[in-house]
């Protein structure tokens, strides 16, 4: 019989009984797939009275919140020919960070699920063979929403008691969901509508680089603009809606053809779906409307990793030339398409967090791409402020520098407000320190493969180790010591320094049509970024650099992420987030048109003002 076991065994001290875990392969999996290897998680959740009887198991409950469970991690290869392996009492884990701690757990009742996140094998240009992530999105998935990639592993949930074994078994798999994707449109995988096309290359930049080993695929949804038929010797402007993987278009608000039938207020969904449909009711009128005389192509893009959802859209050394095949190949093909113009004085870029920094790193590393740039909570602009770390300054992420103390630096605060129908109070309270936040991701994956948000960053912004093949970690991830020399590397990516550097050629490219928003209260510390970009251009050029800075707060309090700039209803009360984050095109795009057509060349395609 064939049989792939792991055996996990953990001793907390000499006192207590050892715990012994096993985690086996099912014969149907090991027949069908053969060999695998992966990262094994093994999650553990209390049974309460009041469990919520929806939970999909623990291998969807742990998080940065308080209520998350208790996570181990490991890597793992399940074969005929290699059936066992020992978890050594070092594995990591989190919240209690080490497999050791196991017996540690109260003497409680426990749901214990299993899941194997699989590995592939990945070639790249002047680097080692690598295992890597298989993918790190859902291909139905949302905005940010990783939740399981197809292909993973896991087990039914089983219960458990400290000091008892513990028997899992991998047997259910996640079905490829290709073929009920989405799409652009939403009416299925490469089907388009009217309005909504999907662009498909495979990128050669990619493909070299990565020596055909993996998907080089590049995706773009656009939208068309009212007019596209009729108008047939018209050219378009573009506009880069940027944002983290989506299957679906969606640019900062959906756009829904037919009038929701819902009606309830404090339903965010029923909310967003009106907001869907009143972009476009004003994309598709012929007058009256914010997108009147500002007719463009407006394109949001897919290019995930195996390092995450979103390769940041930059050439880096651990993921490769994707701001190469973006700017040179995608971009172009779609306005060989769909008519654009294919100026730089023509493009704009907008978008939030992830999607802010991009939008602020294209428009400086990228000056002849594009002209107008939205960078709403962008990720770190400047690395004098990661988040709450001072990578330049400080001797550890995880704690303030101090002779005598050890103060955590803070990662995860208040909570995200992006989806509350009103204001969420932004108190301050800590939800996860940013050591915690690594802890986590150390657990979900090792060497930078967790798909999880800092790993993401090294895997963008550091030099690879080319005898392993990994990025380098900027700070250790269990300690949280700097590595100062990978820190300098880092500086290519910083920003403010990036532009500071290269003022005199950049200061007309970016006066009047840079534009920066953050929450005061950002619930990732980004705001600290954002006030530093300001601080260092201001003290490095002066007053009069023409870059605009918005910070975000209400009745006395700030804003938290992800805001994006101020917008007011009919009683002039400030528009929380959840709904700024729906109206992003109506705002920003005529904002930007006014600034194209102010700053265009003499004699310059006007086609599309209609």
């Amino acid at each position: 019989m064939l049989l792939a076991l792991v055996t996990l065994l953990s001793f907390a001290n000499a006192a207590l009984a050892s715990t012994e875990v096993t985690v086996k392969l099912s014969d149907k999996i090991l027949e069908e797939e053969g060999d695998v290897n992966g990262r094994v998680r093994v999650y553990f959740s209390i049974i309460k009275p009041d469990r919520d009887s929806s939970s999909k198991g623990p291998m969807y409950e742990n998080a940065d919140e308080q209520d998350t469970n208790q996570v181990f991690g490991f890597d793992a290869r399940f074969s005929t020919t290699s059936t066992t392996s020992e978890l050594p009492e070092e594995a990591y884990g989190y919240p209690l960070s080490r497999f050791a701690d196991l017996n540690a757990l109260p003497a409680q009742s426990y749901s214990v699920q299993v899941e194997l996140a699989r590995f592939k094998e990945v070639r790249r240009q002047g680097l080692p063979p690598t295992f890597l992530p298989t993918s790190c999105v859902s291909k139905d998935g949302s905005n940010g929403a990783y939740e399981k990639p197809d292909g993973t592993i896991y087990s039914k949930p089983v219960v458990w008691k400290p000091g008892t074994p513990l028997a899992l078994t991998l047997s259910e798999v996640i079905p490829d969901s290709t073929p009920s994707s989405r799409g652009c449109a939403g009416l299925g995988d490469g089907v388009d509508s009217d309005w909504i096309k999907t662009v498909r290359i495979t990128s050669s930049a990619l493909s070299e680089f990565y020596q055909n080993s993996t998907d080089a695929t590049l995706e773009a949804c656009v939208l068309l603009p009212f007019g596209f038929d009729d108008h047939s010797d018209a050219k378009y402007p573009l506009v880069l809606a940027n944002g983290h993987y989506n299957p679906t278009f969606n640019p900062g608000g959906e756009f829904i053809e037919e009038k929701p039938e819902c009606n309830d207020p404090d339903d965010y969904a029923c909310v967003s779906a009106w907001y869907g449909y009143y972009l476009f009711s004003n994309w598709t009128a012929p007058s009256s409307t914010p997108m009147e005389n500002a007719r463009v192509l407006l394109v949001t893009i897919n290019h995930p990793t195996s390092f995450f959802d979103d390769s940041y859209a930059v050439d880096s050394q651990a993921m490769g030339p994707y701001g190469t095949a973006i700017m040179n190949e995608l971009i172009p093909e779609v306005e060989r398409r769909f008519r654009g113009l294919g100026e730089g004085w023509a493009r704009g870029l907008m978008g939030g967090s992830t999607g802010g920094w991009e939008s602020a790193a294209h428009m400086i590393l990228y000056p002849d791409m594009f002209s107008y740039s939205l960078a709403a909570c962008p990720d770190s602009v400047t690395f004098s402020r990661h988040t709450s770390v001072n990578m330049y300054e400080q001797d550890n992420a995880y704690y303030y520098n101090s002779d005598f103390k050890r103060t955590p630096t803070p990662g995860y605060r208040d909570g995200y407000s992006g989806q509350s129908i009103d204001y969420v109070f932004p108190a301050g309270d800590i939800i996860s320190t940013f050591r915690e936040m690594n802890l986590r991701e150390l657990a979900l994956g090792d060497n930078g493969l967790s798909c999880g948000q800092c790993d993401a960053w090294e895997a963008v912004w550091s030099p690879v180790d080319t005898s392993t093949g990994y990025a380098k970690r900027a700070y250790d991830k269990e300690t949280g010591v700097i590595d100062n020399d990978v820190v300098e590397y880092w500086k290519k990516y910083d920003l403010a320094r990036v532009l500071v550097d290269r003022w005199d050629e950049l200061k007309d490219h970016v006066a009047g049509k840079l534009h920066f928003a953050a929450g005061g209260s950002d619930s990732f510390y980004l705001n600290n970024g954002v006030y530093d970009f300001q601080r260092l251009l201001e003290e490095s050029v002066g007053l009069d650099h023409g870059v605009t800075f918005t910070y975000g707060a209400h009745d006395g309090l700030g804003m938290q992420h992800c805001f994006r700039g101020y917008e007011y209803d009919q009683e002039g009360k400030v528009q929380p987030n959840s709904i700024t984050r729906l109206t992003y095109v109506q705002d920003v795009v005529p904002k930007m048109v006014e600034s194209w057509v102010a700053n265009a060349p003499e004699g310059a395609d006007m086609s599309w003002r209609y």
